[in-house]
Parts: C-alpha cells; sequence; structure tokens
C-alpha cells in the first residue's frame, strides 16, 4: 500500500442553482498552482451538489414535515421532531437527509435526486478537461445505531468500486474469509471529512495514492 494523501480544496466561491461545479473545481484547481492526477479520486459533499442541482427550499412556502413525507419512502422510527426514515434513495437517515445547517436560515437543503448521475457527470467533465482518469465520491453525514457522533458517508460514486470484496481469499493465518466486504467508498468519505470539517468551508477533497 502506498502513502495516501488527503488534499483540501480551497477557496471555492459559495454554489448556487445552476453553477457548474466540475468547472469551478478544475479552474480553481489550476489558479492554486496545483494539477489534478491519475487515479485521483474527488470527495465532494452533498450540500454543494445540492445547492448546485436546486435542492433548496423555502421553508416559509414548504413545511419541514411535507418535504421529509416527500423524500420517505417508509418511517423507520420517530421521536419527538426527530424521524428515522429511509428515503426514496434507499438510505436510512435522520429526517430523510434534509438539512438545515450550513445554509440560509429558513432554508432546507434535500438530497440530489441521482447522487450517482451526479458524481458521474463531474467526473466525466474533470476527465475531459484534465484528461486524467478519475474517480468520484458525494459524502454526506450520517449517525450510526448504538454509536454516539457522525461519520461521513458516501450517497454516490463513479469511477470506482464501491466494495472491496475479501471472500473467497485468505488471511495472514490461511483461514478462508467468507464474509469480510470493506465498504471503501465510506471510509474515503469519512476520511476526507478529516479535512472538510464542518466550520471552515472547504466542501471538496482529493484522496490521492489510493489503488
Amino acid at each position: 500500500m502506498n502513502e495516501i494523501s488527503i488534499i483540501p480544496i480551497k477557496g471555492l466561491p459559495e454554489v448556487n442553482k445552476g453553477d457548474d461545479l466540475a468547472s469551478m473545481t478544475f479552474d480553481l484547481i489550476n489558479k492554486s498552482g496545483n494539477e489534478i492526477k491519475d487515479n485521483d479520486i474527488f470527495v465532494i459533499t452533498q450540500k454543494i451538489v445540492s445547492k448546485s442541482e436546486g435542492m433548496e427550499r423555502d421553508l416559509n412556502k414548504f413545511e419541514f414535515e411535507d418535504l421529509i413525507k416527500s423524500e420517505t419512502k417508509q418511517i423507520i422510527r420517530k421521536r419527538g421532531d426527530l424521524i428515522i426514515a429511509k428515503t426514496k434513495h434507499g438510505f436510512i437517515c435522520a429526517n430523510a437527509g434534509i438539512d438545515k445547517s450550513n445554509i440560509e436560515k429558513n432554508k432546507a437543503l434535500l438530497l440530489p435526486e441521482d447522487p450517482n448521475k451526479s458524481a458521474h457527470k463531474f467526473r466525466s467533465q474533470i476527465e475531459t478537461s484534465s484528461g486524467k482518469t478519475v474517480a468520484v465520491v458525494i459524502s454526506d453525514t450520517f449517525g450510526r445505531a448504538w454509536r454516539k457522533g457522525q461519520v461521513n458517508f458516501a450517497i454516490g460514486s463513479s469511477g470506482i468500486s464501491p466494495i472491496t470484496n475479501y471472500i473467497g481469499k485468505y488471511d495472514s493465518f490461511n483461514n478462508e474469509l467468507f464474509a469480510t466486504e470493506i465498504a471503501t467508498i465510506d471510509e474515503i468519505a469519512s476520511a476526507a471529512e478529516l479535512v472538510m470539517e464542518k466550520s471552515i468551508d472547504i466542501p471538496i477533497a482529493i484522496i490521492r495514492g489510493l489503488k
């Protein structure tokens, strides 16, 4: 295994509906004097993808509960104002993934309609502009059952296998592995959050050196 680097992409302006995230990112990297390399993995927060795709909703015009219903396939559990729901994408998360943080007051942000499609679009544009082969992971912050604290998970990807499958292989003691499947893109999303954080406005990072 080679050394892995996590590179924050700094200086991205506020994203609005209709903005071309790939072009903005490519221009920003060029202006910074950095370069895109083959096998770079771009990790992009869900918030800027949703903003660019017009998934922002005005809570003066929409009831928050109605937004949750519109995004929910199944209610798993409800306690007070907190709803654990299965979204139409298939994710199990709080309030169907609808967020009111890091956004203007009285606004809410829905998840992208198709995160994999969003990741593929970004990847295709970056590869065309740079001439490099890259991958893309779109991340969001989820809680975890029976664990305190949240971590970043992948909600969409392109150009990378989501799972590393060890079934049928052998460990260092020559025991055959029957159940080990590592959620690689979730590990990538979580690792990238270490340089993004929540208060320093870095919505994109590059993971470099991962096979």
